[in-house]
């Protein structure tokens, strides 16, 4: 699982003596305290870290009316750096409102601001995070080389001399530590020096850039390197892909789950050899074992995620997507933010067909006397029905944490941005996310519908145009799912102009400018958020299970369920 963006923070390995609720001498302080204060699991125990929070440019409470009239009261950041002190807000429910600065790189950043609706007079902004906080990162190029034997049959993507497909499968490796949320993926094209050709079981000095492989870490967006003299245990785990149903060209063209590939782990090796150093070449090996395998039944009744998305997505939908993925969740009972390892996963798309196959034609050369109305370009999308199957899966990490199941059906829309002119992706979804022992055997379906309706001051905000005059501080409203009852919603504006730096480098083509955390279903977009002449577009998530408004970065158990929607573009 990985968190939204973290805080660039000095760390400091202790409760710190003025706890949130106290003043620097001690006093009870009369008011509200955000504080940050986070909790790292590691091979060796738990660490307790408390975060300088002068990242933030400034924190504020707001009490809103009923008749939307904002009664501010300015915080301040104690003198250690630890939390802010946000005096005489009265009793009840009420805003914390953050400002961050913008990417010091960028020429054109936006301010990024997140409001959250509480009642609490302490409010914890801290997680728990999977590894420990004083890991060191990547900075430049580190080069590895793998060497190992004992692989299950390889399988390569492979091609002939007039590039057709040989071979369709490809398995990847994955590397993992725990100790530092360190996670990274080798998939090697055909022909890599020292990766192994398909049916291979060994490989010899596979070369790779470390940095460039593995993912940010978690807690500090770095690029984290595995150090076995400090506990960290690298795992590396040969995922292998397979073939379901028929092959391809025996499949039945309207059932997308009567022929697609998933992978599952079944071979691995561990160690704790491993010692790395920024920028310095290292040679990792060991012997893969194979791995004890488990049954997994699944039930995904995906026609019932499909129901939700067609009926209440914002566009028609050319394509879904459904996927189910197993993986290893380093908590125990409750999730830890920090990467999460694969032990099963697949995934089938939707696909289309012409709604008149006789006349079907993209260039008007059909029969026209089998087609006295011409020809017919259009077409429909079936998606993905119920889909029950038995599969096998090995789990080399077994002895910390949980395996859960998170199954989704995402749908996107592809729209022009008027004046970069690059395509931007609006994203949704709806996902569900159980225990694998739960979901072993039994019917896997949503628990949350989309978010319906959205608007913008009443009006529509179709994905398929740009809708302008939106206004500096419009009303965001929407309807509640018809599926569920939502413990909150997350609103998210995001901003789709490029933001780039000093020589013109892209350095984000999408940020978030408001981020609102609330029950409520009208969001009122505060002053200064939006600037006229910039595209934006709004993000609704509802969520289930996800955490407790005073602790609002834990999470709160293993059952999750989210559903997201958006709306087209706009400028104010």
């Amino acid at each position: 699982m990985r968190t939204w963006t973290h805080l660039s923070s000095v760390l400091v390995i202790a409760i710190l003596a003025a706890l949130p609720g106290c003043g620097d001498d001690g006093e009870t302080f009369e008011g509200v305290v955000l504080g940050l204060t986070d909790r790292y699991v590691t091979e060796g125990g738990e660490i307790t870290v408390s975060r300088d929070m002068s990242e933030y440019e400034s924190v504020e409470a707001q009490v809103i009316a009923a008749d939307g009239a904002v009664q501010a009261f300015p915080g301040a950041l104690s003198a250690d750096g630890s939390r802010w002190e946000i005096p005489a807000v009265p009793e009840g429910e009420y805003w914390i409102v953050t400002t961050t600065a913008p990417d010091e790189r960028a020429t054109n950043a936006p301010k990024s601001r997140v409001m959250l609706q509480a009642t609490a007079r302490t409010v914890d902004f801290g997680r728990a995070y999977s590894g420990r906080p004083d890991n060191s990162n990547a900075t430049q190029d580190t080069e590895a080389a793998l060497t190992a034997d004992g692989l299950r049959p390889w399988h390569q993507l492979s091609f002939d001399a007039e590039g057709a497909v040989v071979q369709p499968l490809q398995d990847r490796l994955e590397l993992y530590s725990f100790n530092v949320d360190a996670i990274a993926s080798l998939v090697p094209e055909e022909g890599t020096k020292g990766a192994p050709a398909d049916g291979d079981t060994a490989c010899s000095g596979w070369a790779f850039n470390w940095r460039a492989k593995v993912f940010p870490a978690s807690h500090d967006g770095g690029r984290p390197l595995v150090d076995g003299s400090r506990g960290d245990v690298l795992h590396v785990t040969q995922l292998v892909q397979h073939q379901a149903g028929s092959p391809p060209e025996q499949a039945d063209p309207h059932d997308p789950w009567s022929s697609f590939t998933y992978e599952a782990a079944e071979a691995s090796f561990s160690t704790r050899e491993v010692n790395m150093q920024d920028g310095e070449a290292i040679a990792l090996g060991g012997s893969f074992a194979p791995l004890e395998l488990s049954s997994f039944a699944a039930d995904i009744r995906s026609s019932r995620f499909i129901a939700q998305v067609t009926a209440n997505a914002p566009a028609v939908l050319s394509s879904t997507v459904t996927s189910m993925a197993m993986y290893q969740e380093p908590g125990t009972g409750v999730p830890l933010y920090g990467s999460t390892p694969t032990l099963l996963q697949a995934q089938v798309t939707s696909g289309q067909e012409p709604v008149d196959p006789t006349c079907f034609s993209t260039d008007d050369t059909c029969d026209a006397e089998l087609c006295p109305d011409g020809c017919n370009a259009a077409l429909t999308t079936f998606h993905p029905g119920d889909h029950a199957a038995t599969y096998r899966y090995g789990n080399p990490y077994a002895e910390r944490g949980m395996e859960l199941l998170d199954v989704r059906v995402a749908f996107r829309t592809r729209v022009m941005h008027p004046v970069d002119e690059v395509q931007e992706s609006l994203r949704g979804f709806v996902s569900v996310v159980r225990s694998a022992e739960d979901a072993n055997g039994a019917a896997v379906e949503p628990l949350l519908g989309l978010p319906r309706d959205p608007r913008i001051d009443g009006v529509s905000l179709p994905v398929d145009t740009v809708t302008e005059g939106a206004g500096a501080t419009p009303t965001i409203t929407f309807e509640p799912p018809d599926l569920g009852e939502p413990d909150g919603y997350r609103v998210v504006v995001f901003l789709y102009d490029d933001v780039k730096d000093a020589d013109g480098a892209v350095l984000s083509q999408r940020t978030s400018v408001l981020s609102v955390d609330t029950t409520a279903t009208t969001v009122k977009v505060p002053e200064g958020v939006l600037e006229s002449g910039r595209y934006y577009s709004v993000q609704i998530t509802a969520y289930l299970g996800t955490h407790t408004r005073q602790a609002p970065f834990k999470y709160r158990g293993a059952t999750l369920a989210q559903a997201q929607t958006y709306t087209g573009m706009f400028t104010p």
